[in-house]
């Protein structure tokens, strides 16, 4: 691999996190290695189904949002690590271990062993730490790879955030969630707060990568960032209407097809047309 630029987001808002990947795929011809931590949110993959995948209730205490890479639903918190790798590339575009290995290979200088499995998660032992998914940019040959890593998350909220409260009858092709049991890094040996062990993370990765650079990047100050996240990782259009065709049954037998967040068929003429959200309110 090429060096890096290692960059880390001063923000710890997911809006900004996830928009400052696209624009630095996007608008940026540089290797970068991006780390950054948010508050509590959950995440999406671009083909999933929210109302299968997160807790939706009135009360959740969390933003909601759609990636632009594929896989299944993460949860994000300050106790857990988000790392992007934006590469150019020719060839090779999906390559999980090439970027899986150098985060695998810091935790084991750490005396943390590792495994990584074959649907390119790490674990240790028979617990998950990292999970990871790909998008390519084939356009401007592109490629970002980006990952969790489970330090000090809070596993109650986890587990509770990523699975309906109320289980509604959807039928769906949407990507599923494959769960597995999880655990936090902490868990193993201490290495203080989770910015104490991000320092540690990185510097065991200055001896197994190529690093040019270091250095903090403010998503809040680029005017691209602000516009992505405005037109677009805000909006219900993209977090909850970008979802694929399904179809649902409401709880007094009627049926609906859902497409781009509308009602497209269903047993009653007039239900044709209104957003699914209303469905659910009124059902």
């Amino acid at each position: 691999m090429k060096p890096f630029d290692i960059y880390i987001s001063s923000s710890q808002n997911v809006y900004e996190n996830i928009a400052l990947e696209e624009f630095l795929l996007t608008n940026s011809k540089q290797d970068i290695l991006l780390f950054y931590i948010n508050k509590d949110a959950v995440v999406i993959g671009k083909h999933q189904n929210p109302w299968v995948e997160v807790d939706l209730s009135p009360f959740r205490k969390f933003k909601i949002i759609r990636r632009l890479s594929g896989g299944g639903t993460v949860f994000h918190d300050l106790g857990n690590i988000n790392f992007s790798f934006l590469r150019n590339k020719e060839t090779d575009f999906v390559n999980f271990k090439e970027h899986i290995v150098p985060i695998s290979q810091s935790l084991e200088q750490l005396n943390i062993p590792n495994l990584i499995s074959e649907r390119n998660d790490l674990f240790v032992g028979e617990y998950k730490v990292s999970g990871n998914a790909e998008h390519v940019n084939s356009s401007l040959k592109r490629l970002l790879h980006h990952g969790t890593l489970l330090y000090d998350s809070n596993l109650v909220k986890l587990n509770g955030s990523i699975k309906p409260k109320e289980k509604l009858k959807i039928k769906t092709h949407a990507v599923s969630s494959k769960r597995s049991p999880v655990s936090n890094l902490r868990d193993f040996y201490d290495w203080g707060n989770t910015e104490s062990f991000l320092q540690l993370i990185i510097q065991k990765l200055k001896t197994i990568i190529d690093v040019k650079s270091l250095q903090e990047i403010d998503p809040s100050n680029i005017t691209k960032v602000k516009n992505l996240i405005e037109y677009k990782y805000i909006l219900d259009d993209w977090n909850f209407n970008h979802t694929p065709q399904f179809s649902y049954t409401g709880k007094s037998g009627e049926k609906y097809k859902i497409r781009k967040g509308k009602v497209i068929e269903s047993n009653d003429s007039q239900n044709i047309g209104l957003p699914f959200k209303s469905i659910l309110e009124n059902d």
